[in-house]
């Protein structure tokens, strides 16, 4: 219903009595006309209902983070002859804490036997999911007296879009951690297999291959010596991520933005570090607190999209701390690098690194911050690079600039 039906229902009444009172000629045509006006405009509105096809709102699988997310809506109107108006209004926002809702109006006409496409775009501003709230569809006939309202939520239609974080970071880390596999610094592992160079020998076991009895040495020793033979090892590496930044308890729309910003710099730049060690072929394993995702390594690129796909998937302050993911490793430490990646640091935290970096070959911290650190802080880092372990503060700004900062 609209304002302009109203005030032609409400026409009807002095008409009447302009009709019944005076029983001029101009008030019997005047009443006459609002009135068939009135039952065109109802008839027409029912007819145009019941040809009228919306089809589902089609969204993107998924996007990078920068980029625009597409809402598709496809529309036509399958009527004989009868033109009509649309005009549909998309509501985004009203479910995200870091930005005033916004409203994405479109106005078409429908012309009967083609189909219209309405394309809603939207900023994929942050990691994770992008909604679309609302999506509303009025139809209006040929004088706009009535309109009909359709109406879309994620309530009744999955609207929403998969962003993934960028793969670009530019980290000394990962220049140090590569470095050491380009400059030959790869173990070795002893296998039981035949190769051309021994690693050690060892007393005789029941079950031992008896071509592998070294019987130079056992005649010496006068005891059964068997050959161990070892072949290389690639290095592993693992990159631990904490995004945890409090979000939920900010109470402000800038504060909510800031929370989100540091996490989306936090998950680039594990993406980064994922592509660099992949695009190489380097084994690389992603652990973000998920028990099941533990202990798979993988060196070909084609395994970032996942891996991308699993930081996007990650809920908002759902990571455990890395102090906690530290402690589960210690049970058994399966990589030989440990890239580390938080937005927070106790000193519990600090002491699991410690001892992480006296099992393990090499451990980086890489640590994004609002604001330079506290002198407590401080000496946290101190006491970490005396253990050997490399320390990145990178210092996150408003104009969202990631710097580096040196030491």
């Amino acid at each position: 219903m609209t304002v302009l039906f109203v005030l032609l229902v409400l026409m009807i009444v002095p008409l009447l009595a302009g009709v019944s009172y005076f029983g001029l000629t101009v008030f019997k045509i005047a009443f006459l006309f609002v009135v068939l006006l009135l039952l065109y405009s109802i008839i027409e509105i029912l007819y145009l209902r019941r040809r009228l096809r919306i089809g589902r709102v089609e969204t993107q699988a998924e996007t990078s983070r920068g980029d625009y997310a597409d809402f598709r809506l496809a529309i036509s109107l399958k009527s004989l002859f009868l033109p009509a108006e649309i005009s549909v209004s998309a509501w985004y926002g009203l479910t995200d804490r870091t930005m005033e809702p916004e409203q994405h109006l479109v106005r078409r006409s429908l012309v009967p036997g083609r189909e219209e496409e309405i394309i809603i775009s939207m900023e994929a501003r942050h990691t994770g999911w992008l909604q679309l709230d609302e999506v509303n569809v009025v139809l209006r006939g040929l004088f706009g007296i009535l309109q009909s309202k359709y109406t879309y939520s994620p309530a009744k239609q999955e609207m929403r879009t998969l962003v993934l974080p960028l793969a670009s970071f530019d980290s000394t880390a990962i220049v140090n951690a590569m470095r050491e596999t380009k400059d030959g610094n790869v173990e070795r592992k002893r296998i039981e297999d035949r190769s051309d160079e021994i690693d050690t020998l060892r007393e005789y076991a029941p079950g031992d291959d008896a071509r592998r009895i070294h019987w130079q040495v056992s005649a010496r020793l006068q005891s059964l010596m068997v050959k161990q033979y070892e072949e290389p090892l690639e290095m592993r590496t693992a990159v631990m991520v904490d995004e945890y930044t409090g979000y939920e308890a900010m109470e402000t729309e800038w504060e909510c933005e800031q929370a989100l910003n540091r996490r989306d710099l936090l998950l680039d730049s594990a993406a980064g570090i994922l592509r660099e060690f992949l695009k190489n072929e380097l084994y690389i394993r992603l652990d973000t607190g998920e028990r099941s995702s533990v202990g798979i390594f993988s060196k070909k690129i084609e395994n970032l999209h996942s891996l991308r796909r699993q930081l996007a998937l990650l809920p908002v302050d759902s990571t455990p701390e890395i102090g906690t993911m530290i402690l589960h490793e210690l049970d058994q430490v399966s990589a030989d690098r440990y890239l580390l990646l938080a937005t927070r640091l106790s000193f519990d935290s600090v002491t699991a690194i410690v001892k992480l970096k006296e099992q393990a070959r090499y451990v980086s911290l890489s640590y994004f911050v609002e604001e330079p650190p506290a002198y407590d802080m401080e000496k946290a880092f101190e006491r970490m690079r005396l253990a050997g372990v490399d320390v990145y503060v990178y210092v996150y700004a408003s104009s969202r600039i990631l710097q580096e900062r040196k030491k």
